[in-house]
């Protein structure tokens, strides 16, 4: 299937994903915040980055951006929930920005995964 870029500080939702993806035949690439995040889209090019917002080190807006930038084809799904109970939403910032799909936290793993299929082009399970 796909290879999948997860950017994310929380290894449980890292892990969560990790597992469900791996489960429906896509092989995973994980990194913890969003330079580190670049770093492997640049020595992996996956054919989707899932990334988180509020990282340290490098947020996901900036992650976003500088994706599009420099891989304007990436396929990218932006998700948040917000930080320390703030009802701020980063999701629809990081549409603006370059995220084909977002997600608020706490998410679906069904919705994650029919978003996921919708991003690559593959036919709903």
């Amino acid at each position: 299937m796909a290879k999948i870029l997860v950017i994310d500080d929380s290894e449980d939702i890292r892990l969560l994903l990790h597992q469900a993806l791996q489960s429906v035949g896509h092989s995973v690439v994980e990194a913890a915040d969003g330079e580190e995040g670049i770093r492997s889209y640049r020595e992996h090019r996956p054919d989707l980055v899932i990334t988180d917002i509020v990282m340290p080190n490098k947020e996901g807006l900036e992650t976003i951006m500088e994706l599009r930038k420099e891989f304007p084809e990436v396929k990218i799904v932006a998700m948040s929930g917000g930080t320390r109970g703030m009802v701020i939403s980063f999701l629809p910032a990081a549409k603006k920005l370059g995220a084909d799909y977002t997600l608020p936290k706490p998410f679906d793993l069904a919705e994650m995964l029919a978003i996921v299929d919708d991003a690559l082009g593959l036919a709903r399970r």
